[in-house]
């Protein structure tokens, strides 16, 4: 580890939701913060309040993480500012929905970019970074849709679901660099209010398994930190994941294809 290096936690998708609540336990704890996320949202003035309220240094790039560019010009940022990464969030996504056929064009690029390829890119781009540091983490972030194949978010669930198996294949990958992978599995976090209003759609379950995004930011980065691969927030996701794996598959996506049908 280079000790003269000030070291950052780069987290996407950072102004606003989870990645926020992200950024903002890591600044609890006492990292700096390196934030990024579309022009526009506010991140300046979230990184100066940041910075602030907890004494940390935290800088802010605003860019469009689907143009294939902006991992190298991220990686370029940090070493023309001689700073180091030590843990890396990709928590940048989007969760489109809907029946197959009725998608447009550009919402199923968004969702396959932004899901996978923002992910995919951002890793491979820092892995060698984070390497550097002695010792890292990466959490990216999934969803709970990602275990199984959700109909009317079909294509959500598929690129969490890569997420998923990509995650822990670099993990076992990266297990000897001192980089830890974990990547997180969360159910409904409520980051604003279409967020709340289809989760009442969804049921009162729904509404039980939801959490505020403090509440599992607070519980992703405590179990990152302890080196945990795969991360369920809330105690009953995790015991709705065990009864999905107990049911049989095909009334599985049954059940899951009644509860989502018209919620989109």
């Amino acid at each position: 580890m280079n000790s003269d290096l000030q070291y950052y936690a780069l987290v996407t998708g950072a102004s606003h939701g989870l990645g926020r609540a992200i950024a903002e336990e890591l600044a609890r704890r006492g990292h700096n913060l390196l934030l990024v996320s579309l022009p526009g949202t506010g991140l300046p003035e979230l990184s100066a309040n940041l910075a602030g309220s907890y004494n940390v240094s935290a800088l802010s790039v605003e860019t469009d993480l689907l143009r294939r560019e902006a991992p190298a010009e991220l990686l370029g940022y940090v070493r023309m500012n001689g700073i180091g990464v030590d843990i890396l969030v990709n928590n940048v996504g989007i969760g489109h929905g809907g029946a197959i056929g009725d998608y447009s064009d550009s919402e199923i690029e968004e969702s396959v970019f932004l899901n996978m390829r923002c992910t995919t890119l951002m890793t491979n781009t820092f892995a060698g970074e984070l390497g550097r540091s002695g010792r890292a983490y990466i959490l990216n972030i999934g969803s709970f849709g990602g275990f199984m194949p959700v109909p009317y978010k079909s294509i959500y669930s598929a690129t969490k679901s890569y997420i998923y198996h990509f995650s822990l294949a670099v993990r076992e990958e990266l297990r000897r660099s001192g980089v830890s992978v974990s990547v997180a599995m969360p159910g409904g976090i409520i980051t604003n209010g279409k967020v709340r209003e289809r989760l009442t759609k969804l049921g009162p379950l729904a509404r039980v398994n939801a959490l505020e995004p403090d509440v599992a930011a607070r519980h992703l980065v405590n179990l990152m930190f302890r080196g945990r691969s795969v991360i369920i927030p809330g105690w009953t996701n995790k015991v709705a994941y065990y009864i999905g794996c107990a049911l049989p598959f095909r009334l599985l996506l049954a059940m899951t294809g009644k509860i989502f049908r018209g919620i989109n």
